[in-house]
């Protein structure tokens, strides 16, 4: 199995296992990446969620993520996965690697939400 290693912000480092995309996962909970090889050995997030069940998030409930559908669009091959039980550290988790990673699918449209 391939993994990879992404460092937060804080220096925190995290292995996440890649798996390729629509392959069926568990109901546990933790941290995604959509991912695409950019080079042999080299990977580029697309997109991170965290999920309370990868089963429900990344697997049966693939085709209703719009964010998901954006990152296939642009080339995700696979999806790597962070296994972690405490909801809280789910979470920072997350909103770190967004913060780091800067992933091109959790960045908002500017303009949502203005009326003309």
């Amino acid at each position: 199995m391939t993994s990879v290693t992404c460092t937060g912000a804080s220096g925190r480092s995290y292995s996440f296992e890649l798996h390729p995309w629509g392959v069926p996962f568990l109901p546990l909970s933790g941290v995604y990446i959509a991912a695409r090889a950019t080079s042999p050995n080299r990977w580029e997030a697309l997109y991170v969620g965290e999920t309370q069940s990868f089963h429900d998030r990344v697997y049966a409930g693939l085709g209703s993520h719009d964010r998901m559908k954006r990152a296939r669009d642009r080339g995700a091959t696979h999806i790597g996965v962070y296994f972690t039980f405490d909801d809280s550290e789910r979470l920072r988790i997350e909103s770190e690697l967004i913060h780091t990673l800067m992933p091109p699918c959790n960045q908002q449209n500017a303009l949502r939400g203005l009326m003309r």
